[in-house]
C-alpha cells in the first residue's frame, strides 16, 4: 500500500531546496568586502528544482564580481554568492 502525499508537503519540500551559489573559483581576485551593515537588496536567485526568482534578500558582503546574500527562509536563511549584476537596491520603508 502507498502513501498518499500531499500537494502542500511537496511544496514545502521543493522549497526547502538551498539555491544555487556561484564557487569561489568564479569570485575574482579581489577580496570580498564585508559590510558593517547589511543591505537590503532584490536578488535573482537560482534554483537547482525550478526557475529563477526574484527576492528580498540581505547583502553581507561583495566586490566587483559577487554579492553574498542573506536570502531568509522558513527556519533562518540561505547565503547564496550570486552575481553583482543580479542585485539591485531595495527600499526598506520606515514603520511609523
Amino acid at each position: 500500500m502507498g502513501t498518499r502525499v500531499s500537494d502542500e508537503m511537496v511544496a514545502r519540500v521543493l522549497a526547502s531546496i538551498a539555491p544555487c551559489t556561484l564557487q569561489p573559483e568564479t569570485w575574482g581576485a579581489r577580496a570580498i568586502d564585508w559590510y558593517p551593515q547589511k543591505r537590503p537588496v532584490w536578488a535573482w536567485v537560482t534554483w537547482p528544482n525550478r526557475a529563477a526568482t526574484r527576492e528580498p534578500a540581505w547583502a553581507t558582503g561583495g566586490n566587483d564580481r559577487v554579492v553574498m546574500l542573506e536570502v531568509p527562509c522558513e527556519g533562518g536563511h540561505w547565503a547564496p554568492v550570486v552575481w553583482r549584476n543580479a542585485v539591485s537596491v531595495r527600499r526598506i520603508e520606515n514603520a511609523a
